[in-house]
């Protein structure tokens, strides 16, 4: 399953390690900040908007910095999991009934 993070571009869903609002993550935590820094330096951050980006993307090997809500990628997430149970239900359909 992939999902869409914006700017056309969509990932793996297994890659995905996090999905952060930006807004409450960067607001106070010293952490986040210094991951974020450690990121940039390493350059390992992909900015998909020229905007204010609306989520921070934490994947296995990148950081992407997109301009979807973090509730819209749940949304895609929760959406592409039902559309993959559907299929696994299908399959199974058919395998048993031929």
């Amino acid at each position: 399953m992939y999902i869409h993070v914006g700017a056309d571009v969509s990932l793996p869903a297994e890659w995905i390690v996090g999905i952060f609002d930006l807004d409450n993550s960067t607001g106070g935590s010293t952490n986040t900040v210094k991951f974020l820094a450690r990121a940039e330096k390493n350059q390992l951050i992909d900015i998909l908007t020229p905007d204010l980006p609306r989520s921070l993307i934490v994947t296995i090997n990148r950081v992407i910095l997109s301009p979807v809500s973090s509730a819209t990628l749940r949304l895609r997430w929760e959406q592409g999991l039902g559309q993959n149970r559907f299929r696994s239900h299908i399959n199974t359909y058919k395998d048993k009934n031929g």
